[in-house]
C-alpha cells in the first residue's frame, strides 16, 4: 500500500505533462540523422553526438568502431530516435552487423537506446560493469521519467511566474521571442518526460568486474572499471589505435573544453582523481570523453588532475586547521589559476566553474569524514 500511495502522484504527473506536451519531440530518423554531429577518428573510429535539441538530456558521445567482422558501439544515447539515427549512419558506413555494445554506466543517455540496438541486432552482446547493471535495475525508467517531469514541472512553473510578472528570474524582460523559445523547450521536456516512460529498458546481459578484455578480429578491447561522475563506470581503451573512450570519467562541453566534470554520485573523489590518473597513464592519440568532442592530446586531462589534487589538498588543509562548515573550507580553496585555464584568454571562470568547484569540495569534505554530510553555516 506505501508503494501505491508512492507511485500514483507520479502517474498523475506524468498525465498532467502528456496533457502539456505539443509533439515538439516528434522527429523522424532522417531528421535525427542530420542533426547528429559526426567526428571521424580513423577509417575505422567514428563518433556521433546528438545536441541538446535532439536529445533533451545531454549530447553524450556514441563511438562506432568497426572490425574486420563486425562493429562494436559504445553507448546508446538518451532518445529512441537518436539511437535509430546511429545505426542508419552504422550501415551507411559498413554492412556489418553490431555485435556488441558497451554501456559505460547506469545514467539515462548512456543505455536508454539499447532497446533499439538489440531489436537492430539480435543476439547482441550489451556489456556492463555488474555494478552498473545492478544500478540499471534498480533505477529503472519510472526514475528517469520522475526527475524529468520533476524539472519540466519546475520550469513550467518558473515560465508561468515570468509569463505573470513580465519578467524573467533576474529582471530582465521576458520578450516575445524569448517567450517562444522557453514554451517551447518547457513543451519538449515534458513530452520527453512522458517518452521515457514509454520507452522499454534493455538490461546488459554480459556483466564484467574490474576490468575485462576481449577481441573482434585483430582489435583487442580492454574495458576497465573506474568511479567517475557514476561509480563503476567503463572506461574502453583500444591499444592497437591509441584510442581512449572515458564515458563520464571525463567530460567537455559542447563546443570545447570548458569546466571540469561535474560530480553527480559517489562522494568519493580521491577513487575518481585515482581514475583521471590512470587515464593519463595510458598511451592514447585521441581521448573520447563522454560528452564534448575529441581530445587530441592530454591538456585536459592533465588540468583537471590538477584541479582534483589541489581541491583535495586545500580542503584537507582547511579541516585540518579547524575548518567546520562549507563556508570556511571553501574560504580556504583557491582554483583561480586553474579555472582561468579551463576558458583561455576569459578574464573570468566559465560561469559554472564555481557551481562545479563547490561541488567538489563539499564532496572531498563528506569523503574526508567518512561519508558525513558537508553542512554550511545556514544550517
Amino acid at each position: 500500500m506505501h508503494r501505491l500511495n508512492h507511485v500514483i502522484p507520479v502517474f498523475s504527473l506524468m498525465l498532467t505533462l502528456a496533457s502539456h506536451a505539443a509533439n515538439v519531440l516528434e522527429t523522424s530518423t532522417a531528421g535525427a540523422e542530420a542533426m547528429l554531429v559526426k567526428d571521424r577518428i580513423s577509417d575505422a573510429i567514428y563518433v556521433f553526438r546528438a545536441p541538446y535539441d535532439l536529445e533533451r538530456w545531454t549530447a553524450t558521445n556514441s563511438v562506432v568502431v568497426i572490425n574486420d567482422a563486425d562493429v562494436t558501439v559504445f553507448d546508446s544515447c538518451s532518445r529512441a530516435v537518436t539511437a535509430r539515427a546511429v545505426i542508419a549512419e552504422i550501415r551507411k558506413l559498413t554492412a556489418k552487423p553490431v555485435r556488441t555494445l558497451i554501456n559505460s554506466h547506469w545514467h539515462l543517455d548512456h543505455w536508454s537506446g539499447n532497446a533499439e540496438y538489440a531489436k537492430a541486432f539480435p543476439g547482441l552482446r550489451i556489456i556492463a560493469t555488474a555494478q552498473t547493471r545492478d544500478y540499471m535495475q534498480f533505477t529503472g525508467k519510472t526514475f528517469f521519467a520522475t526527475s524529468a517531469a520533476r524539472g519540466a514541472a519546475a520550469n513550467r512553473a518558473a515560465l508561468s511566474a515570468a509569463i505573470e510578472s513580465g519578467r524573467l528570474a533576474d529582471g530582465s524582460p521576458l520578450t516575445p521571442e524569448i517567450r517562444a523559445r522557453k514554451e517551447h523547450n518547457v513543451a519538449a521536456q515534458e513530452q520527453f518526460a512522458v517518452e521515457i516512460l514509454a520507452e522499454p529498458r534493455v538490461l546488459p546481459n554480459v556483466a564484467y568486474k574490474d576490468a575485462m578484455t576481449f577481441w573482434s578480429g585483430r582489435r583487442e578491447f580492454r574495458l576497465t572499471s573506474m568511479d567517475g561522475d557514476a561509480s563503476a563506470s567503463t572506461v574502453l581503451y583500444l591499444p592497437s589505435d591509441k584510442v581512449l573512450i572515458t564515458g563520464d570519467v571525463l567530460v567537455t562541453h559542447d563546443d570545447g573544453p570548458g569546466p571540469p566534470p561535474w560530480t553527480t554520485n559517489s562522494y568519493a573523489i580521491s577513487s575518481w582523481f585515482d581514475s583521471l590518473r590512470r587515464l593519463a597513464a595510458l598511451d592514447a592519440d585521441a581521448i573520447v570523453p563522454g560528452q564534448g568532442p575529441v581530445l587530441h592530446d592530454k591538456a585536459y586531462l592533465q588540468r583537471t588532475i590538477e584541479l582534483f589534487q589541489t581541491i583535495i589538498d586545500q580542503v584537507h588543509a582547511a579541516l585540518g586547521s579547524g575548518a567546520v562548515t562549507v563556508e570556511e573550507v571553501a574560504a580556504n580553496v583557491n582554483v583561480d589559476r586553474i579555472a582561468l585555464a579551463y576558458t583561455p584568454g576569459a578574464t573570468q571562470p566559465d560561469k559554472n566553474f564555481h557551481d562545479i568547484l563547490m561541488d567538489l569540495i563539499k564532496k572531498t569534505m563528506q569523503e574526508a569524514r567518512d561519508g558525513v554530510r558537508a553542512r554550511s553555516s545556514a544550517e
